[in-house]
């Protein structure tokens, strides 16, 4: 077994309760959980009921995690009903230990996250400081120790700039864990001496406990096992004392792992079992999991009979194997809820297999014929998996197929529907407004005043029909549905009237060719809008100058009209009809209409409408 194997290094967020709290100090010394359950009894204001929960969490979260956790949650409650940023901080990194306590990393980086955003709102540096340094450490448990090395670095920064020596000495120690993850074991020990001295000046007696185990873990890691030893024992015997148990079960795995190192079996197992009992009861989830994988790799490599899983009665050597492989199936467990990573699931599997095949041949047949088994399992379950998946993708294929197929025949109608205007009502009409054009100028001779009214009246009409009759068929041609045929008929249009008018004008639309086609329902609507903007312009404004521009961002496309005319009193029009039925088109494309008016200033009329291409 290689030495990087079976070491636990023991984090710096384990120093102490107050590691994670100690931005807190302000708000009083540690008092026991009784007084502080008889100060949350009395009547106090909750600003000081939220400190005192906070500090109650601290207390809990030594030997009752889901009581820290309770408490923490109370106090973010408080402290968000009441809007105070300071307390939501305060209470955030207590969640965030409680998470992170509980392997749930990525909830307590969300945690530290808020408190730091909440420490920047209030300019509170030691929440700053604190959500800096735990965020490192979630980095770090999360395998990247290069950004925990930044973050912590930050936190020590500015430690260094308030004289914070407790903070100092712990981020000292965390980027001492983070070196010692990447086999900088010089630097790491440099940074776990400083924090030591420093903790032993200021009297943490917790925290020099931890640099003690951290810096036993840095020679174990060198196989300097002697110093190594040596240590960690120092370590383990503060933890002991100050009833720090969690902590303390991750020093005595490393402890037990030491001794398996030395090939000293039976007071390996003593000292793995005893933290592995002890992680389940204060629910330190990674050291369990560490020690379930300890304890298989003793069962399976130790040269004498290990007690059982009690540590009563002596095994034998196949009754040894199979207590390894029910903690390895532990650990797997373990360590799949923690990391949900499947290539590991796998990668350790394999090696256990080939570990334990060395030790009997039946037993790997054994194991071929449930692979085997599984095996089957797996093709029955793969091939009704594949089967049901191209029964979706066929659904998928024949739903798509007849959509298309809509489609190609909708596009067919309204092209042959298009033909069909143009050629039969559009030709009728048109002979239609010769006709009285003809007969109007035949008529110019005599002086029969009513046949003249009614045929111009005849022209009159049949010209706006034959113009509507057009604008009908140029909409249902799908030709038309590219935004370039929208803004080239706009163009066409609004030349014709505005020339006809004397008033200048331009045009603000798009240079480059634009990718993008329209349905015919927002076609039609956009375009029908447009010109009934641009003919209010050319007959009631009285402008020289119009501006029409079309833009598109991100989500909308405007379409804006301009003028500098007489403009109007939105009070005093008495015919709303063009104005109703913009803003009716408008609706129905969802989009909205915004008509600024003033005397002697001009109108603007703007439309904003999804971008639907």
């Amino acid at each position: 077994m290689k030495t990087s194997t079976c070491i636990s290094i023991v984090l710096l967020s384990f120093i102490s309760v107050t590691s994670c709290f100690a931005q807190l100090s302000s708000l009083g010394p540690h008092y026991k959980i009784d007084t502080l359950k008889t100060l949350l009894a009395q009547k106090i204001n909750d600003t000081t009921r939220v400190n005192y929960l906070i500090l109650l969490s601290r207390e809990y979260s030594v030997n009752n995690i889901d009581s820290s956790y309770a408490i923490a949650n109370s106090a973010l409650n408080i402290a968000t009903q009441i809007g105070w940023n300071k307390g939501i901080g305060n209470s955030n990194i207590a969640l965030g230990w409680c998470h992170y306590v509980m392997g749930n990393y990525t909830a307590a980086l969300a945690c530290n996250f808020k408190a730091l955003k909440m420490g920047e709102e209030e300019n509170n540096q030691l929440i700053i400081l604190y959500a800096y340094s735990n965020i490192g450490q979630n980095y770090f448990s999360q395998g990247d120790a290069h950004k925990g090395i930044d973050y912590n670095t930050k936190a020590l920064k500015i430690a260094q700039e308030i004289g914070d020596e407790w903070s100092i000495a712990r981020n000292q120690g965390i980027i001492g864990t983070e070196y010692q993850s990447i086999k900088e074991y010089a630097k790491a020990l440099q940074n776990y001496y400083k924090a030591y001295t420093l903790t032993e000046k200021i009297g943490n007696t917790n925290g020099s406990g931890v640099w003690l185990s951290n810096i036993g873990g840095a020679y174990l890691l060198m196989e300097k096992y002697d110093s190594a030893l040596i240590y960690l024992e120092k370590s383990a015997a503060i933890f002991d004392s100050i009833g720090n148990r969690w902590t303390y079960s991750e020093t005595i795995l490393d402890i037990g792992k030491l001794h398996f190192i030395k090939k000293n079996y039976q007071s390996s197992f003593n000292y793995l079992k005893k933290a592995l009992n002890l992680s389940i009861e204060v629910k330190a989830t990674e050291c369990q999991r560490n020690s379930y994988e300890a304890l298989s790799n003793l069962y399976s490599e130790s040269d004498i009979n290990l007690p059982d899983s009690n540590g009563i009665n002596k095994l034998d050597r196949e009754q040894m194997r199979l207590q390894a492989l029910r903690y390895y199936q532990k650990y797997i467990a373990l360590h799949d809820s923690l990391f949900n990573t499947e290539n590991q699931k796998k990668s350790l599997s394999i090696e256990f297999e080939n570990k334990i095949a060395s030790e009997k041949i039946q037993q790997e047949k054994r194991e071929a014929l449930a692979q085997q088994q599984l095996q089957k399992q797996k093709v029955v379950r793969n091939s009704f998996i594949a089967g049901s998946i191209l029964l979706l993708l066929l659904i998928v294929v024949l739903i798509n197929r007849n959509k298309l197929k809509r489609t190609v025949e909708m596009e067919r109608m309204r092209s042959r529907l298009s033909r069909d205007l143009h050629d039969d009502i559009g030709s009728t009409l048109s002979s239609i407004n010769i006709l009285s054009r003809t007969a109007q100028s035949n008529l110019q001779q005599t002086h029969d005043e009513k046949t003249k009214a009614s045929l111009e009246k005849i022209n009159e009409r049949s010209q706006r029909l034959l113009d509507n009759m057009r604008d009908i068929i140029w909409n249902i041609n799908p030709g038309n549905d590219t935004i370039e045929e929208v803004m080239s008929r706009m163009r066409e249009y609004a030349t014709t009237i505005l020339e006809a008018k004397n008033i200048d004008y331009t045009f603000n639309f798009p240079k480059e060719k634009m990718e993008c086609t329209l349905n015919m329902e927002v076609k039609n609507n956009m375009y029908l809008i447009f010109k009934e903007a641009v003919n209010n312009l050319s007959k009631y404004s009285g402008c020289s100058k119009a501006n029409l521009s079309l833009t598109f961002d991100e989500k909308n496309i405007h379409l804006k009209i301009e003028d500098n005319g007489k403009g109007f009193n939105d009070d005093e029009i008495q015919h709303r009809g063009g104005l109703r039925n913009m803003k009716h088109r408008a609706e129905e494309i969802n989009g909205s209409i915004k008509i600024n008016s003033s005397i002697e200033k001009g109108t603007s009329i703007e439309l904003t409408m999804p971008r639907y291409c």
